[in-house]
């Protein structure tokens, strides 16, 4: 079925080859589940000749999961052209759930020579939208510029980043976008201590809406009249 898919690709896209491909959303599962989905049924390999073939021009994967699989693959002798990575300046060191701290999956890239590609650059729209105190740190600090321009900025902002993703709704998403990347202004060194101390202020707002939510449960559990407290 995935290689019916990829065949399909060509006829719906009315090309012959495909710039980039990818192996989506490796990493759940752990190695067992790769193996499983690419190597023991032949699917990478059939990928791999059809890049020699010139089909593909740039085959990478895209990651979230475990780490351990993350490791497995840059330590495989695959040549990996890019791989797509969640980056942002809150992942950067303090990553959540299933994701893995952006310093070490960009670094690691780094020394393999890899080109990395971005996604989730404002985690999830959470980086525009947590709080009006928020807002009006970063606009206090550039006025004209957009809160996501500072996220945007970030995620472009190291050398080997290859290209940034970005999910847009509306029109003014898409110019907001040009905006900020036309050209791209790297952060300086002061704006880094800027946004460092603003993912201070950011994590401390979540972890006040956690406890908040936390509280509510309890309450909520201890005046409902039940003796079996659940959260």
């Amino acid at each position: 079925n995935s290689i019916a898919m990829y065949k399909q690709s060509f006829k719906d896209l009315q090309t012959d080859y495909i710039d980039y491909y990818l192996l989506h959303a490796v990493g759940g599962g752990g190695i067992s589940a790769l193996k499983e989905r690419y190597f023991d049924n032949g699917l990478l390999d059939f990928l791999l000749n059809e890049r020699k073939a010139g089909r593909i021009r740039n085959l990478g994967f895209s990651f979230h999961g475990e780490v351990e699989v993350y490791d497995y693959l840059l330590a495989s002798d695959i040549k990996w052209d890019f791989v797509l990575i969640q980056l942002n300046y809150v992942d950067w060191k303090h990553a959540s759930g299933f994701n893995v701290n952006a310093d070490y999956l960009y670094g690691e890239l780094v020394k393999k020579g890899i080109r990395a590609l971005v996604m989730e650059p404002l985690l999830g729209g959470r980086l525009t939208k947590r709080s009006h105190s928020l807002v009006a740190r970063l606009k206090g600090r550039r006025p004209d510029a957009s809160v996501a321009s500072w996220a945007f900025r970030f995620s472009g902002s190291p050398e080997n980043v290859l290209s940034v993703l970005s999910g847009m709704t509306y029109m003014e998403h898409l110019q907001d976008n040009i905006r900020t990347y036309s050209p791209l202004e790297p952060l300086t060194d002061e704006e880094k201590d800027f946004l460092e101390e603003t993912k201070r202020f950011i994590l401390r707002l979540m972890l006040k809406a956690i406890t908040a939510i936390f509280a509510t449960a309890i309450f909520g559990s201890m005046t409902s009249g039940s003796r079996n407290w659940h959260i």
